[in-house]
């Protein structure tokens, strides 16, 4: 019985995979062919073969480039899989969580400038308590620290394939969030108190009426507030930013740090830009480093 070899180049099995999924989504769930995915990269159909089985290396600096231009997704992103710094699950999050970002966003500002800015301060209110009371100091957060404050939300470990994590409701007003068995990763993370944002702005908004009146068009605006605000406080990650050398990826380092996603990581870097004033002294800093990150 012939051994099987173990793979040459796994990270190029990893980003071939995340190479077909972002164009099957981008067409709409309508098969992508193997050849499709080489054309990228000019790969004749036995080059394409190797690279999609793990036998040719895909991480020249030009190829990477290439790739992320016609997937038209960040070029950190293909990166860090050619590398095995990311797997397919969490890049394909990301890749997912960035468009998410962007349409949450265009669509509140539907609503205007001023209902946005009303809505992030109720928001970061609430936020600002639950980090009170579980005595939040130091990065990065601990989701049971935070999620005991919802008597009603369980958290629990499962074997799963298809996501990161899932909302059941075991009784009215009762749920259980599942999460992926394993390494907590911080897409993983982000997943959790995504479905946990759901169930306290969508399902038991009532028992928190500071939060005030529902707003279907600011709502998705609402949760991602309250996820980033959550993982990443503004006041903590301009912080903690200061302290890095900025010859350094600083997205890099404080996605680490903080445990979290890199584009949650931008996202919340832009909103303490835009909003807090001790952010004027460090803009430069955040600049050079959004741009390493890019």
């Amino acid at each position: 019985m012939k051994r099987s070899e173990p793979v040459k180049f796994p990270n190029s099995i990893q980003l071939f995979k995340f190479c077909q999924k972002v164009l099957v989504h981008q067409r709409g769930n309508k098969k992508v062919n193997d050849q499709e995915i080489g054309n990228i990269l000019d790969f004749n159909p036995s080059d394409c073969s190797h690279w999609k089985r793990g036998e040719k290396s895909v991480r020249s600096v030009f190829s990477l480039a290439r790739l992320a231009e016609a997937l038209k997704v960040e070029a950190s992103l293909i990166h860090d899989l050619a590398t095995g710094a990311s797997g397919l699950d969490e890049a394909f999050f990301e890749y997912i969580e960035s468009n998410n970002v962007r349409s949450t966003l265009d669509k509140a500002q539907a609503s205007g400038a001023e209902a946005m800015n009303a809505a992030r301060i109720r928001i970061e209110a609430f936020v600002t308590n639950l980090h009170s009371q579980s005595q939040f100091t130091t990065a990065p957060l601990y989701l049971p620290e935070v999620v005991r404050f919802f008597p009603f939300v369980q958290m629990q470990p499962i074997e799963m394939i298809d996501r990161l994590s899932r909302v059941l409701r075991t009784r009215p007003g009762h749920y259980v969030i599942n999460y992926r068995k394993g390494d907590l990763k911080a897409q993983t993370r982000m997943s959790v108190l995504k479905d946990l944002a759901r169930i306290v702005f969508e399902a038991e908004r009532s028992r928190y009426p500071e939060l005030g009146a529902s707003n279907e068009t600011l709502l998705a605006y609402e949760q991602l507030i309250f996820v980033s605000s959550l993982l990443a406080p503004k006041a903590m990650l301009l912080e903690e930013m200061a302290r890095l050398d900025s010859r350094r990826n600083v997205v890099t380092e404080l996605a680490a740090l903080f445990w979290i996603p890199k584009s949650l990581l931008t996202l919340q870097l832009q909103q303490a830009i835009r909003h807090e004033t001790a952010a004027s002294t460090v803009t430069n800093t955040v600049g050079r480093s959004m741009e390493i990150a890019s």
